[in-house]
Order: C-alpha cells, then sequence, then structure tokens
C-alpha cells in the first residue's frame, strides 16, 4: 500500500511541506491551533492531535512541520509520550531526501524516519542538565526497577547477617554502591546491583564457607563466549545461589530454577563482593599494576580462570596476609584483568591502591533504610575510583551498564 504523509503544523512551514511533498501526497494537518480547528488549510483538512491519535495510522508518516526548533522539541515529546516514536521532521528529509518520491519508498528499516534535529537539541538539553542538577536531589528510581533494588537490598542484608554471624566477615561498601551512600544515601537511581569488597584472608574465608554450604557455579574458562562453569553443591537448595565469577564473589536470585551461565548471573544479580589484596607498606602504585601484569601473563596462557587465581596467590601468599597498619591495599589483581578484559578496559582496574588508614576502621554509613560499612576515608575511596567530580552529575546518567540500548527507560 502506499504511504502517505500527515504533516504536524499548518502554518507556513506547513505550506512549503505540502508543497514538496504535493498535495496528492498529504492526507491532512495535524494542528492543535483553534484557527484552524476543523477547517481546510491549503486544500487540506486540520485535525487535532487527540483527533490523530484515534486515527488507523497504518502507512501514514507523520512530518512535523514547524519553523522553530524548541516548538519542533516540543511536538517531538508529545508524539513519543502517546507512543509515537516514528516520526520526521521536515528539515531534516528535505536535507537527506532529493524529493517525496525518494522519501516515501525509502527501506523503512533502515531509515524508519528522520529526526536529527530532535537529537541535536536533545544534546543541548543534556548539556545544560549536566551544569545545572544537583545529582544528590534526584529522587529515587521508580517502576520495576525500583523494586527490583529493593529486592536486592533484602537479599543482601539477610545474606551479610549469615557473613557475619559465622564468619565475623562485614563487607565494606565500594564502588557504585558507596558512591550512591555518599551521593544519594541509597542505590544510584539507575543501578541494579551492589558492590562490597572485603580483605582477601576474610574473602577466602568466604569462599571456603560458601563451596561447603551453597550451591556454587566456578567460572571455568576466561573467555565469556564460551561460558563454561563448574558446579558445587548443584542439589543444594538456597535462597541464592553463589558465583565465583572474574576474580569476585557474586551473589544470584535464580527465579525459573535453570542456568543459563552468564545470563542467570547478569539477570539475577544481587550483589558482588570483591577482595583486596594486601601490599607491604613500600608498596607504589607501580608496585600493584606489576602485580597486575604478573597474573596477566597467566590469563594470557588461557585455561582454567579458577585454577589460574589459586595457582597464582599459592605463588603469592603475600597478598592474602590480614591487613596491618601501615600496609596498602589493592582491588584485587585478577579482577583488575579478568573485569578490564571482559567488561570495560582502562576503566580504573589499575588506579585503586589504598592506605590501610584510607579503609580502616570502617564506618556505618546511611543506605535506603539501613546502614552498611563503609570505608574510613570513604572520600579519598571514591575519589581514586571516580575523580573528584563524583558529587556531580555524571555524562552517562541514566544508562544500563550492560546495555547502552536502555537509555532512560526505569523497566530494566
Amino acid at each position: 500500500m502506499k504511504r502517505k504523509i500527515v504533516l504536524y503544523g499548518a502554518g507556513n512551514c506547513g505550506k512549503k511541506a505540502l508543497e514538496w511533498f504535493g498535495r496528492e501526497t498529504v492526507e491532512y494537518f495535524i494542528d492543535n491551533n483553534k484557527v484552524y480547528k476543523n477547517t481546510g488549510k491549503y486544500g487540506k483538512k486540520v485535525i487535532s492531535f487527540n483527533d490523530f491519535c484515534n486515527k488507523n495510522r497504518t502507512n501514514i508518516d507523520v512530518v512535523i512541520s514547524m519553523e522553530y526548533k524548541w516548538v519542533v522539541h516540543q511536538i517531538a515529546y508529545e508524539l513519543e509520550r502517546n507512543g509515537i516514536s516514528k516520526y520526521s521532521v521536515f528539515s531534516d528529509v528535505v536535507r537527506r531526501w532529493e524529493g517525496p518520491g525518494a522519501f516515501l519508498q525509502r527501506d523503512i528499516e533502515i531509515y524508519p524516519c528522520e529526526h536529527e534535529s530532535v537529537n541535536t537539541i536533545r544534546l543541548a538539553q543534556n548539556e545544560w542538565l549536566l551544569r545545572h542538577t544537583d545529582v544528590q536531589r534526584l529522587t529515587p528510581a521508580t517502576g520495576r526497577l525500583r523494586d527490583k533494588q529493593l529486592r536486592i537490598l533484602a537479599y543482601t542484608k539477610k545474606a551479610f547477617e549469615e557473613f557475619e554471624e559465622h564468619l565475623g566477615i562485614r563487607p565494606i561498601m565500594e564502588a557504585g554502591t558507596l558512591l550512591g551512600a555518599l551521593r544519594h544515601k541509597g542505590f544510584v537511581p539507575w543501578d541494579y546491583d551492589l558492590d562490597f569488597c572485603i580483605p582477601r584472608f576474610e574473602y577466602n574465608m568466604l569462599c571456603e564457607y560458601l563451596i561447603n554450604n551453597y550451591r556454587v557455579y566456578v567460572l571455568a574458562d576466561k573467555e565469556p563466549v564460551n561460558n563454561l562453569w563448574k558446579t558445587i553443591g548443584e542439589e543444594r537448595v538456597n535462597e541464592f545461589d553463589v558465583f565465583m565469577n572474574y576474580g569476585e564473589i557474586s551473589l544470584s536470585i535464580r527465579d525459573d530454577g535453570k542456568f543459563y551461565g552468564f545470563d542467570t548471573l547478569n539477570k539475577n544479580r544481587i550483589v558482588d563482593i570483591t577482595p583486596l589484596d594486601t601490599f607491604s607498606n613500600d608498596a607504589t602504585i607501580d608496585t600493584y599494576r606489576k602485580t597486575i601484569n604478573d597474573f596477566r601473563d597467566i590469563w594470557d596462557v588461557g585455561g582454567d580462570f579458577d585454577r589460574m587465581i589459586v595457582d597464582f596467590h599459592n605463588q603469592h601468599p603475600e597478598l592474602s596476609e590480614k591487613p596491618y597498619e601501615g600496609c596498602k591495599l589493592g582491588r584485587a589483581t585478577d579482577v583488575a584483568v579478568g573485569c578490564a578484559y571482559v567488561s570495560n578496559p582502562g576503566r580504573w582496574f589499575d588506579k585503586q591502591l589504598y592506605e590501610y588508614d584510607e579503609i580502616y576502621e570502617t564506618v556505618l554509613s546511611e543506605f535506603e533504610d539501613t546502614t552498611f560499612w563503609a570505608p574510613a576515608d570513604y572520600d579519598s575511596v571514591t575519589r581514586k575510583m571516580y575523580g573528584n567530580n563524583y558529587m556531580e552529575l555524571p555524562n552517562r546518567y541514566g544508562v544500563h551498564k550492560e546495555n547502552p540500548e536502555l537509555l532512560f527507560e526505569e523497566e530494566y
């Protein structure tokens, strides 16, 4: 069926668009101006936007025919709010297409619409928002994301109570969870998991406890595409499963009773627990990076990822020493290599060498309706991870961590 044009805007720009597309191609105008309502304009009917929303829109191309870019943006917002995402802007159409025939016969899969000018306006809005928004006053997430955050929090609190009761372990907030506690007193509004750390000697205790009491999936190959895991305690039924994943422990809720490897972990992850390695008091950032490179040499050989970690730490028992006054602590070397390889190269995985006094003695910090332990000098720790402007709104706000296609979506 031949496609037809509906022009949103019956003013001067609408007249130009009517002449460019041709009268036989344009069905009617949309315009909320009461002067035009239910009247003919340039020989075409004019209807309100509400009336348009109730019409059959099959094989219809909506083209915004307005002069002023902020009016264009306002109309674009109105269209999208009513579920109409495939619309075009007249100035963008004439910029790309030689004539109405080429536009109407375009490949809809490749060019569903033309509204680059709207994206340009939104980029300008974004830059303005970054300058003027007080990120500490953002409201919490809503909808399914908020429900997920609160469920994650409840499961994590229960798990941590168990770890403290049986092992005396009290995980310390880090990464996005520490950032959220400082900036929002809870979850970062677009976050969907929790991040904690513990010294490696406690991490080793926790691994042993979980292996003896939980269903545990141990990563058996460094390549994520292979998705290979070793299973321990498959018959055990707990409130959550354990993943020993690229050098850290991840707790995950299994909703459907089936195991899909990384897909199960990423869908149902509640909390990541990362070890902190112990370094001598004279260690420098270069010392830390050398240790990372030593592990990378093992990594490059390939094979069983879990075996890599065991072999490496057998060769470097000092990394598992209980932290002592004056020592340094670094985010686990194996995590630094593994996570940088599979997720975000060069993010901050080789920059986090902390002084003992930056971590201990830990302090209680508010998080939602509870408290978690935070590093003693939480400001310094957060600056080393996120930079000096961590209390400002980042340029990636609202972006899903693992799927950028979910920009500004609440239903993660």
